[in-house]
């Protein structure tokens, strides 16, 4: 009679559910062609060459959300979603001159499905820059370097202690 009882109030209380996002949403909203990467440059500021990726940038950056929020176990892919992602890509480009240099402007927000409301919004701004490794074309260490940066923009947006928090609410008890 007690062992029922007993079972129940030892086992440990399952911990909380982690909120599921849909598959985000992406709107490039960049004056450039979808695959536009970004420009090299003499050192005189003249334009020499259009650098491009061999995908949309928008799509490029779905794709790595979308990994992210997989590898943290945050997609929705076996229940509906409960919350939505979008990004606005106002800037993300590689300009090339004496070394590579990568900048990104990109808001994000995280919005209840149900009901429209906002829950985080982040505005990823980041730049970074390389040296020109001059046995390698550039397009190709620029598509390299792309992809690093939003690998980074990508970890440190969805690590943010703000985005988990709304994922994961504080244990009670």
């Amino acid at each position: 009679m007690l062992l029922p009882w007993l079972a129940t109030a030892c086992a440990t209380p399952p911990p909380p559910a982690i909120a599921a996002i849909g598959l985000p949403q992406v709107l490039d909203r960049r004056r450039a062609k979808p695959d536009w990467l970004g420009e090299v440059r003499a050192t005189d500021g003249s334009f020499r060459e259009t650098l491009t990726s061999p995908y949309p940038i928008a799509r490029l950056v779905q794709q790595r959300f979308t990994a992210g929020l997989e590898e943290r176990g945050e997609l929705a892919l076996d229940t509906p979603p409960t919350l939505g992602l979008r990004l606005d890509i106002h800037r993300f480009e590689i300009v090339a001159v004496t070394d590579l240099a990568a900048f990104a402007d990109i808001d994000m927000r995280l919005y209840d499905l149900a009901s429209g409301r906002q829950r985080d919004r982040q505005r990823l701004l980041n730049t970074t820059s390389t040296g020109i490794d001059a046995a390698t074309p550039i397009a190709a260490q620029a598509q390299s370097l792309a992809l690093d940066f939003l690998a980074g923009l990508t970890r440190n947006a969805l690590d943010a202690p703000q985005f988990h928090n709304i994922l994961q609410p504080p244990r009670v008890g």
